[in-house]
């Protein structure tokens, strides 16, 4: 999807998008933006559009990352119907009127600049889209496992499987992550899955806090990491 500011700075006129809309070569996908006459719209075009064209600081991270490198296809809550979007800027107007199939939800937090960020195939000519890699979508995924939130054993389900990530970008990512609940959560399943990387992490130096949290309800308090887990992932 074309914004019309993208077009506009191509020598596209609103004269002439008006004449190729009423003629049936361009189409309009929401008031600010369009696709050729032939295409039909979709949640990719919608991000390529974004970020590509619009410029606009905006990834797909956490479960919508992980679904689409080949992660969670498995899993019950690896709904594709639910784009994640990682920034923290506004959505230009023209994105957020665009009627899809899909819905998208913003994330603002957390926040990690451009780290651990990589390009993808989106299936749209010879174009990438720009995602969070596992090492940043895991933390952008256990962002949300709370009491109320999304689940903890699904994402202890999704970290059982990333048994390739680079722990020099784990770290980096954990030395700017100021989530001291993602950060506890984060190292408690470290050590509970023990990955070949597990070892290289560093734990020094990370600022983790004192205080008692609760991960999940009527769960184990770990004394190591101060958070409350599963019955069935706690040592004892």
């Amino acid at each position: 999807m074309a914004p019309a500011s993208w077009l506009a700075e191509q020598g596209y006129s609103m004269q002439l998008l008006y004449q190729y809309t009423k003629s049936g070569w361009l189409k309009k996908t929401s008031r600010g933006s369009y696709i050729r006459g032939d295409a039909n719209p979709s949640w990719q075009g919608a991000v390529l559009g974004l970020q590509k064209l619009g410029k606009a600081p905006f990834h797909i991270g956490g479960i919508t990352s992980f679904n689409l490198q080949g992660y969670a296809h498995y899993l019950p809550f690896s709904d594709a119907q639910t784009i994640y979007l990682y920034g923290t800027q506004r959505l230009p107007a023209w994105f957020k009127n665009i009627k899809l199939e899909q819905k998208f939800c913003v994330m603002k937090k957390p926040s990690f600049d451009a780290v651990g960020l990589r390009s993808i195939p989106s299936g749209i000519k010879e174009w990438e889209m720009v995602v969070s890699s596992p090492e940043r979508a895991i933390l952008e995924l256990l962002y949300q496992v709370k009491p109320d939130g999304l689940g903890f054993e699904f994402a202890a389900e999704i970290f059982e499987g990333l048994t390739t990530l680079r722990p020099s970008l784990v770290n980096e990512l954990l030395t700017l992550c100021k989530n001291i609940r993602v950060k506890r959560l984060f190292l408690f399943l470290t050590n509970h899955f023990d990955h070949p990387w597990a070892k290289h992490i560093k734990k020094d130096g990370l600022e983790l806090g004192t205080g008692r949290m609760q991960i999940v309800k009527n769960g184990v308090f770990d004394n190591e990491f101060l958070i409350t887990v599963p019955k069935e992932y706690h040592a004892g």
